[in-house]
This record gives structure tokens, C-alpha cells and sequence, in this order.
């Protein structure tokens, strides 16, 4: 096996960047993963189906500017849009429920359950894993032991965490409403790679340990910032088992599911649910295999469900919170505040209430009032949304991780509310002067996936934002608000001095925080460092913790495992619990992060089951991981234009030219006679690791 070999194809020990990374370059559309399985004829629908379809688009446009209310023109509009090749070719397999006025106008299903049964999906039977539209109804555990006066959203989470004390170094406590709009302040935490379970000898941890084992600390102001947070959902599980003093899964059974008669609906993974499970495929058209969770039950993402089942939840939730038999579920309080944004970065660009987020594509909402809530777990996408002033509600599954649900989200806005006005039409804003829009530019970095977005200003009044995908002019419609040529808006955070703290853009899941521009630097880092930029802008960003008034050493040596432990958590891949595959780890402080390192696909050891951590890496070795990442997730495509000085592996080759064609170094890579000499063979050292890393975020 050679040193630094990239391990490729494995589907399990892929779980990490398909759940992980993956999830999160999804919100920013970086990526589209998952089968297109789909072996449906051209047309799915019948002669009568296409007749109707036919003579309901005809109708008068007037007859569907008030939203869906015609069960049959409804239906034909749904056939008529999975019926479009394009959307076949996204999904073999989906399932949508539409609601008006508290009433079920349409829950069908799409395609076949499978490549062998042809069976047609069932609405009212199969069922999807429906990941972070689960939040949903934790949130809505959480609402109803505030109705009964056990729970207040302004409670320090500190009174359920049984004298657990947060590291918080700011005066504000976190309180349960913070954990409703993801506004904690706590540093990111993901799922890790054990919490998904397809060995059913293993046994799951319990919450609690889920809990604490990884409880992240306070890094930013409590309330300042937006940031999706997949560990503050599950701590609302935690805090309805310690209030309510049963298991989460068992709350929420008996007290959502159970009322509602959502009697397909569960978060834990039981035998019968998961025979009607929809099967998902990956990119190859093999079948993804059936997968467990540990903790048995994910607060955050776990649940799966029916279209027919959650259509019972809209039914209740539009109709202020009660059953079709009138059983309270919600109060109507308690669904106006899950319905009513409470965090927003601008009121035109909203973030969260208290359950659900913006909407999906807030440019194609038509003026509307929408509140969305989108989930993606290995193998699955969903969509919910509401439009709480028209009293309709929509949800879609299916069985891969693509961009289907906008496709929907689009079509339907633009099929019942075509009338409608983008809320960023430019409203005669007087456009600023480049001087004045100064303060906008310099980087952002995203806070939950780190990736860098630059500002600049232009002598037009515009704005050129740029990422490591796409470059937007964006022209300037409000105070703190731009839109770019597709309509997509872009909103600043100031502080009362007017100073730039955040943006919000192309993660509409997560505020982008402005780096200082003035980083303090290390004694031996002076201002004038061939490398002091990306040291001390890597500093600023956390990934380095080297105090700063101690030397950094810029030349010393980084340590295989060094490298891997700095790599891991810049892309938020968290520790692995599982046993380490190599001999020599086991006495290294980074074992768990090299057992994530070859769970998420980046490495192999050097053979003979070693893995050497304390070697120093190799610039090719370092070089290989970066190029794994960066084109799994599809971030970047292989460079082959460079011409590389003799030194490099052969196994390393594709990589180095990569990493050389896309300028991820500092000025220690020369060109002599034409070619570029990388140093493949040399030991990395930490100011190169810098450049490396800090240029890998940095847009194209």
C-alpha cells in the first residue's frame, strides 16, 4: 500500500463527508449527491391524468392565484411536474402532500419503491427518512411543555443539564430560545460517523452520553449570530426527556404522533417502519444499506414518516394547533411563535421562528409569507413549508440527496402566485458610492463550514461577492441589503457603530462572520512574514491555538497526525469512537482523528497496519488529502495543467498538480525551467501547512 494512498469507493466509510460535509455543501448547492435512479416510463401518468392536466392548465389563470384549492387541478399540476424528465432524472422515488384551509387536497406518491418490485410509491405507506424536518417536531415538544407552563424559553439551559455548568466565556446565558433559533453561540458539532449504526449487534448510546460526550463550548455571543446547529436540536430532545420525565421517542410518540394519528411516524428505526422504507441508491446504483442511529433516536434528524402522516401535522398546525378530532396539540400561541421569524439578519431576509427557517429560495417566494424547514440524511431529501397567511402547506421526500424540493418549491410558487412580486425588486435605493460600500469588503468565513466568501467593492456601486464555486455582481437595494443578477439577496450585520460583523449569502443556513483585518500576530510572526496571512488568518479563525504570546515556530515540522487533527477540524469531520485500524495510534492524541480521517475516505496508513502519526507528513501526503476533499465534494474539479519538476509519487501526481494549478501554496513552491518544483518529498512544515490549508477556503 503507498504512503499517502487515497482510499476510494467505500460506501460505509464514506458516511462521514455524505452526512457531514456533504449535508452542509447541499445548503450551499455545492454539490448534488445521490442515485438518479429512475426507471419509470417517459410518462407516468395515465391517458385520463394527461387529459385533465391538460384541461386544468388551460383554465384561467385567475382560477389558481389564490393558492391550490382544487383537489383535481392540484393533483394534474403535481402529475404534470413529476412527469418532466428532469425531475425523473432527480429521483426514483417521492412522495408530496398538499394542504389548504386544514384539509388534505392531495398526498400521492411518485416513481417505484424499488429496481426489482416496480411497485408505485404509496403515500399513505412508504416511508422516507425525512432527517432534519424531525427538528420540526422536537420544536414542537419543546412549545407544548411551554403551553403547560414547565418549560420557559427564557430559562438557562444550565436548569436541565442536571449541574452541568456551559463553557461560556460571556455574560449572557444560553436559555431555550436560543436553542430554538440555533442562536446558542456553540461552536459546531456533528453527528460522528458511530452515530450511524448498520451493524445491529452494536448497541447505541443513550442520549444523555450523546450529550455530554460531545458538548461543544460557547464561542460566540448567545444571540448574536445565526448558525444552524444540529447539536442544539438534539439538546431540545435531551431537556423534553429531563422536563417530561419520559424517553424523547416515547414523548413524542404519545403526544404528537399519537393524537395526530400519525401512526406511520417514528424516530426510532423500527422493524415494520423500516419494511416500508423507500430503498435509496448511490452514485453507482448500488443500494445504500439499511442504517440505525446511536443514540437509537435522533432529536435532530431521525424520524421517518409518511406523506400522508405529516400531511395530518400540517392539517393541525394550520389550524391552530389542533387535531382533526379538536385535540389541542399546540397552542394557538404556541403556533404563532413557531410561524413568526424571531431571528432575522435583515427583515427582508429572515432566519429562523422557532422549528423552522427561510424559505428554500427566498427570491422565488412571490411576495409570499413562507416558513420552510428542509432535511438531508444519507440517502434522503425532504421539504416542508408553509404559508401561514394562505393556510397551505406542502411536503415533499424522495429518495436521493438532490435539489428536486427546489425544483417544486419554485414551480408551485410560480403556478399559484404568479402575480406575485420578488420582495428584492429594487425599490429606488440610492445607490452608495465605492467609498462608502468599503466597509463591506474583505472575507467572510462561513461559522458552520468555514469556507470563505470575498467582498469587494466596485466604482459602479456594486458589489462583487465571490466563493470558491461562483463570482455574483450584486447591486444595492436597502441600507444592509443587495440582491445579485438571479435575485438573490445578500444581507449585512452591523454593530451600533456601524461597523461589518456578518453576512448572510449563499448559506442561507448560517451567518458568515468578517474576518478582522488586523489580525494580533505570534512574536516571531511580524506583519511583514512571507506567510504572516495565512497563519494569523488561520488563527483568527480558531483552527490554529497556539497562544499568541508565545513563539509559533513557523518552520518547525507538522506530525502526520498534527495535520490530520488541524485538516478534520477545519472541515468539522468530528472524532471517530471507533477502534482504531492501525497499530501505532493507539498511544497518539489524535487517534480518533485519524480513525475519522480513513472513516471519511481522505487516507490509508503506510502499511503493515501503521499509520506512523508522529512522522512528519509529507507536502504530497498533505497534498493527496486536500485533493480527496476538495474533489469528493465537488469544490473543485482535478487540475492537470501544471508541469511538475522529477520528486513527486506517482500515486501523489494527480494531486500535486492540482494543488499546484489551483495556487493552494505559499512562495516556497518555484519554477524552475518551466516547471513547478512542489518539494513533494520534503517534511511540511507549519507555515506551509498554513498556506495549504488557509488558500483551500480561499474562493477560485
Amino acid at each position: 500500500m503507498k504512503k499517502g494512498n487515497i482510499k476510494r469507493n467505500n460506501k460505509r466509510d464514506n458516511t462521514r463527508i455524505k452526512s457531514g460535509i456533504l449535508s452542509a455543501l447541499l445548503i450551499l448547492g455545492f454539490v448534488n449527491a445521490g442515485s438518479a435512479y429512475a426507471q419509470q416510463p417517459e410518462s407516468s401518468l395515465s391517458p385520463a391524468s394527461i387529459k385533465l392536466h391538460a384541461e386544468l392548465s388551460s383554465a384561467a389563470a385567475a382560477d389558481v392565484q389564490n393558492g391550490p384549492h382544487d383537489a383535481k387541478e392540484v393533483e394534474a399540476f403535481l402529475d404534470g411536474f413529476f412527469a418532466r424528465a428532469d425531475v425523473k432524472a432527480k429521483a426514483g422515488a417521492a412522495a408530496v402532500s398538499v394542504v389548504q384551509d386544514g384539509e388534505t387536497l392531495v398526498s400521492k406518491g411518485y416513481g417505484v419503491t424499488g429496481k426489482s418490485a416496480k411497485s408505485g410509491v404509496d403515500a399513505s405507506r412508504d416511508t422516507f427518512r425525512i432527517g432534519s424536518v424531525s427538528k420540526v417536531f422536537t420544536a414542537a415538544a419543546i412549545m407544548q411543555l411551554v403551553d403547560q407552563g414547565k418549560i420557559s424559553l427564557q430559562d438557562n439551559i444550565e436548569k436541565y443539564l442536571d449541574g452541568y455548568t456551559l463553557m461560556n466565556p460571556y455574560d449572557t446565558p444560553v436559555t431555550v430560545e436560543h436553542l430554538l433559533t440555533h442562536t446558542t453561540g456553540f461552536e459546531v458539532r456533528e453527528p460522528a460517523d458511530a452515530s450511524y449504526l448498520y451493524d445491529t449487534s452494536r448497541k447505541p448510546v443513550s442520549l444523555k452520553e450523546s450529550i455530554y460526550d460531545v458538548f461543544p463550548p460557547v464561542v460566540r455571543e448567545p444571540g448574536a449570530s445565526y448558525m444552524y446547529d444540529n447539536f442544539a436540536s438534539r439538546l431540545q430532545g435531551y431537556i423534553v426527556q429531563q422536563v417530561s420525565g419520559e424517553s424523547f421517542g416515547s414523548y413524542v410518540e404519545n403526544h404528537l404522533f399519537k393524537p395526530l394519528g400519525m401512526n406511520s411516524s417514528s424516530f426510532s428505526v423500527t422493524p415494520e417502519l423500516a419494511d416500508r422504507l423507500v430503498p435509496s441508491y448511490d452514485g453507482e446504483g448500488g443500494a445504500i444499506p439499511l442504517y440505525g442511529f446511536s443514540p437509537a433516536e435522533w432529536p435532530e434528524g431521525s424520524m421517518l414518516s409518511t406523506a400522508s402522516d405529516m400531511a395530518l401535522f400540517m392539517e393541525a398546525f394550520l389550524n391552530g394547533g389542533k387535531a382533526a378530532d379538536g385535540t389541542v396539540i399546540l397552542s394557538g400561541e404556541s403556533v404563532k411563535a413557531m410561524s413568526s421569524y424571531r431571528m432575522v439578519i435583515h427583515p427582508d431576509l429572515p432566519d429562523t421562528t422557532y422549528g423552522f427557517e427561510s424559505p428554500v429560495i427566498p427570491a422565488r417566494t412571490k411576495g409570499e409569507k413562507v416558513i420552510s424547514k428542509g432535511g438531508d440524511i444519507l440517502g434522503y431529501s425532504s421539504l416542508l413549508w408553509i404559508l401561514p397567511d394562505r393556510r397551505t402547506g406542502v411536503f415533499v421526500s424522495y429518495n436521493t440527496n438532490q435539489d428536486l424540493r427546489n425544483d417544486l418549491f419554485t414551480a408551485f410558487m410560480n403556478h399559484y402566485y404568479a402575480e406575485g412580486q420578488s420582495p428584492y425588486e429594487p425599490k429606488g435605493y440610492q445607490i452608495q458610492a465605492a467609498e462608502e460600500l468599503a466597509r463591506f469588503e474583505g472575507l467572510y468565513s462561513d461559522l458552520r463550514i468555514k469556507l470563505l466568501t470575498k467582498v469587494q467593492a466596485n466604482a459602479d456601486g456594486t458589489l462583487t461577492v465571490s466563493d470558491v464555486l461562483s463570482r455574483h455582481q450584486l447591486k444595492q437595494i436597502g441600507e444592509l441589503l443587495f440582491v445579485d443578477e438571479e435575485g438573490n439577496p445578500l444581507a449585512f450585520k452591523a454593530d451600533n457603530e456601524g461597523h461589518i460583523l456578518y453576512m448572510k449569502y449563499s448559506n442561507l443556513y448560517s451567518y458568515a462572520s468578517k474576518l478582522p483585518e488586523n489580525p494580533a500576530g505570534f512574536p516571531d510572526v511580524p506583519a511583514n512574514h512571507p506567510y504572516a496571512g495565512y497563519i494569523l488568518s488561520l488563527r483568527s479563525l480558531g483552527f490554529l491555538t497556539e497562544e499568541l504570546s508565545e513563539p509559533f515556530e513557523p518552520e518547525q515540522k507538522v506530525t502526520r497526525g498534527a495535520f490530520i487533527h488541524t485538516f478534520n477540524t477545519i472541515w468539522s469531520i468530528p472524532e471517530s469512537s471507533n477502534p482504531s485500524l492501525f497499530k501505532d495510534t493507539g498511544n497518539s492524541p489524535y487517534q480518533q482523528d485519524i480513525q475519522a480521517a480513513v472513516e471519511a475516505g481522505m487516507l490509508n496508513g503506510t502499511g503493515n497496519g501503521l499509520f506512523e502519526p508522529d512522522r512528519p507528513i509529507l507536502r504530497e501526503e498533505a497534498a493527496a488529502i486536500v485533493y480527496r476533499l476538495l474533489t469528493a465534494t465537488g469544490i473543485r474539479v482535478p487540475g492537470s495543467t501544471a508541469v511538475l519538476a522529477p520528486g513527486t509519487s506517482k500515486w501523489a501526481a494527480d494531486a500535486v498538480r492540482s494543488i499546484v494549478s489551483w495556487k493552494l501554496h505559499g512562495p516556497e513552491v518555484t519554477e524552475p525551467y518551466g516547471m513547478s518544483d512542489y518539494g513533494s518529498q520534503r517534511a511540511l512544515s507549519k507555515q506551509e501547512m498554513a498556506a495549504l490549508l488557509f488558500r483551500m477556503l480561499l474562493p477560485q
